[in-house]
């Protein structure tokens, strides 16, 4: 839970606001207490989606389906008003995580847990369909753990499956990875064995830690979940019969909720058949009724155990107690006397924890007026900004000639974690670039070298990336390092209209965000398939392709396979797809069903670990054929690994060998001098961007160096570059395709041994 903002009022519909318990684009959800010192949880829309009636319709629907709800497993509706100014709704308050939090933090589920939880969420739904009603997502974050039980929520898209209001055709309504194949499709919406299924994909995430079909991008997983079966690995034996029937295609194969709780419901002890018949039909809840952990072993008896492991009982009580605990909240008093008299007449001051004191902020905008939003040195202090402006305070680079204002180009990598060589042969390329614009004599700014690092951790990375955007003389970013980094990251600098050019990042998502600031400056994952295509029916020459879709490189083993499978299904070349789960290490089986499926090539999607296992079984059955892959797997790991059985491999990347490229050798050279070492990977492919971006700032004029303006002329140019030609759409960012950019290598002798540019065309 989060304090309330200052922006939060304090009480609301006759309830005291205390907290707040989760927001969203649409509203927030308050802890809020009533005048009865009841716990609610209170859900209020936002102004601007209350005038819209379709979503106040959508709004008062969710009240009148919660109100129709008496299952202990719900949580129950308190009191509503959708017709209010401010439509609200309170719930009973459930103080424990949501299931995914729980999943998170201590892991997968014990078997009895899991039991329980499917049993009650079955009856949940068996209430709601015996309404009329599909609650259409059943996910883990809809729901919450409470110490008797199970509740489920939020029933804001659910409905009457035969009524067609408020629902819009091709619409996919739901969570993507949770929702059943019929609703993937994004036709007629599914009836209630769509929430089997649905549940059946919470109770494999609450068994394993994982979603049966993966996460990334929403193509990927909606792809999955139609044609794809489900990774059930790790599902205990007891329950996976029971799982897997929840999730199979035809929804007339699955069991209906009834039938699922009655499955999952463990028998009663032997002894309860002498209890009266009174006892027979107790409140379920009893069932589930907890000891204090610290019990004697030896005073428990059946069903004195909690249904979750000890660990989540304890947040629970501990969540319970705080909320209780909190006090009330006072209105807030403003003292007329202690108003500055200097903003009378005006709006209120903002008075958020971050905000600047008046002085300071007016001195503050004072500056950026006098500046123009740029750093400007004198000849005196030019030395002093530029150590300021080179790696966060370390000044490594050579000390130019201050010349004109200083301007910044960021980088935001990865420096010391798993792809920190990727991210320091990218500071070395964009330096090299920066150092040869300072030395121009004919130059009318000066330009610098920020570098942030977020240690390839998606969790820091947007902390990171405000570390750039809090920097106003920084004008671009180059970077990050990895796919997961830059999703992190992208609305950071998209909402400060910061300019990210990406070089390493290969999803395709990435550009499918509506970004306004984001140029993808690499040939995307997609786009490579086409590349295998050519060197394997062209140069290998072979007749059916083995694809392994390995599920633990998740959306980027999916856009090279399912790509990749397509360009041979259209080109009525034979090919074996094969699907790996995540957990499994034995390649053998998936071998076998390539062999027998005829495949005389394979081509791995996935990482350079796995793709170890797999090249080692490859070798000990003495295959012939071709083995490919992408970049993923050019990684100086994969040969440790592979040992011997990675030579022969073909691998096809966006990134060139600058050392040994014939159009390299003057920035080779210039690497070997600056930095006394041989050119690393995406060394040039850094420093072509780097020109690309100092060309950009070169078109504006002194006063129109500005982030956005930046970010328009960079998607307006085009830069021929040493390893590929820049051009971007206008609208996305995304790189125009022009053949150049990929380039193809080999294993021999246990080195990545460089082949030049690689073909598009069989």
């Amino acid at each position: 839970m989060e304090p309330l903002r200052t922006s939060d009022p304090a009480r609301l519909a006759g309830y005291r606001l205390l907290g707040r318990l989760g927001a969203g684009g649409m509203g927030v959800v308050y802890l809020a207490r009533s005048a009865g010192g009841t716990l609610v949880a209170l859900k209020v829309i936002q102004a601007e989606y209350a005038e819209d009636a379709e979503f106040r319709e959508r709004f008062r629907r969710e009240a009148d389906t919660a109100r129709r709800m008496t299952s202990p497993w719900v949580a129950s509706l308190v009191d509503a008003d959708p017709g209010a100014a401010q439509p609200w709704l309170a719930t009973t308050f459930v103080p424990g995580p949501s299931l995914g939090e729980a999943v998170a933090a201590y892991g997968p589920l014990p078997v009895p847990s899991l039991r329980v939880l499917g049993a009650r969420l079955a009856e949940a739904l068996r209430e709601l369909h015996a309404a009329g009603l599909v609650h259409r997502d059943v996910k883990p974050g809809n729901v919450l753990l409470a110490l008797d039980g199970p509740r489920l929520i939020d029933f804001g898209v659910a409905r009457d499956p035969e009524d067609p209001a408020l629902t819009s055709t091709g619409v996919v309504v739901g969570t993507p990875g949770f929702l059943p194949p019929e609703q993937a499709r994004g036709g007629r919406d599914p009836g209630p064995a769509g929430d089997v299924f649905s549940l059946g994909c919470v109770l494999a995430f609450a068994a394993t830690g994982r979603p049966p079909f993966g996460t990334g991008s929403i193509d990927a997983l909606l792809y999955r979940t139609v044609h794809d079966a489900p990774d059930l690995e790790g599902v205990p034996e007891e329950l996976a019969e029971v799982v897997g029937g929840c999730l199979e295609k035809d929804p007339e194969l699955r069991p209906t909720a009834e039938a699922l709780s009655e499955a999952l419901t463990p028998a009663p002890p032997s002894s309860s058949s002498s209890a009266s018949p009174s006892a027979s039909s107790p409140d379920p809840r009893e069932a589930l009724r907890v000891v204090r952990p610290s019990a004697p072993v030896e005073d428990r008896v059946p069903g004195d155990e909690a249904w979750l492991p000890e660990p989540l009982v304890r947040l629970i009580a501990e969540r319970s107690a705080a909320g209780l605990a909190l006090p009330s909240i006072d209105d807030t008093e403003v003292d007329p006397a202690s108003a500055d008299p200097a903003s009378a007449g005006t709006a209120p001051a903002d008075t958020t924890a971050d905000a600047e004191p008046a002085s300071r902020a007016v001195g503050r905008r004072r500056f950026l007026l006098l500046t123009g939003g740029a750093a400007v040195v004198t000849a005196g202090g030019g030395l002093a900004a530029w150590a300021a402006f080179s790696r966060d305070g370390e000044n490594d680079d050579p000390t130019p000639t201050v010349t004109g204002p200083v301007h910044t180009l960021g980088l935001h990598a990865d420096l010391t974690g798993d792809q920190k060589a990727v991210g320091r042969a990218q500071e070395q390329g964009l330096r090299l670039a920066v150092d040869e614009f300072n030395s121009r004599a004919d130059r009318s700014f000066t330009l610098a070298v920020k570098t942030v690092d977020d240690g390839g951790d998606p969790a820091r990375a947007a902390d990171v990336a405000a570390k750039l955007v809090a920097d106003r003389s920084v004008l671009a970013v180059i970077g990050p390092t990895t796919d997961a980094t830059a999703l992190a990251s992208l609305a950071t600098y998209d909402a400060a209209s910061l300019p990210l050019i990406a070089v390493s990042p290969g999803a395709t998502v990435l550009t499918v965000t509506g970004s306004r600031s984001f140029l993808h400056s690499r040939v995307p994952d997609t786009v490579l398939p086409f590349y295998l295509d050519a060197y394997l029916r062209g140069t290998a020459k072979s007749r059916t392709v083995g694809i392994v879709d390995d599920r633990a490189a998740d959306a980027y083993a999916w856009e090279i396979s399912s790509t990749l499978a397509k360009i041979l299904r259209d080109a009525r070349q034979p090919n074996v797809p094969k699907v790996v789960s995540a957990l499994r290490t034995d390649f053998g089986p998936t071998l076998d069903a390539l062999l027998d499926g005829g495949a005389d090539s394979v081509v791995f999607a996935g990482y350079h670990d796995r793709a170890a296992l797999l090249a080692r079984e490859l070798t000990s059955r003495d295959f012939p054929g071709a083995r490919a892959a992408a970049q993923g797997v050019l990684d100086a790991r994969f040969l440790s690994a592979a040992g011997d059985a990675a030579d022969g491999w073909a691998i096809v990347a966006p990134v060139m060998d600058a050392a040994v490229a014939p159009e390299a050798k003057a920035f080779t050279a210039a690497y070997r001098k600056r930095f006394g070492a041989e050119p690393e990977r995406y060394a040039v492919e850094t420093y072509d961007v780097a020109q690309l971006a100092i060309q950009g700032m070169r078109t504006l004029a002194a006063g129109r160096r500005t982030r956005q303006n930046l970010t328009t002329a960079l998607r307006s140019a085009t830069y021929k570059g040493i390893s590929r030609n820049l051009a971007f759409d206008r609208t996305t960012g995304a790189l125009v395709i022009d053949g150049s950019g990929v380039y193809l290598w080999k294993v021999a002798g246990g080195r990545f041994a460089y082949q030049g540019v690689a073909s598009y065309q069989v």
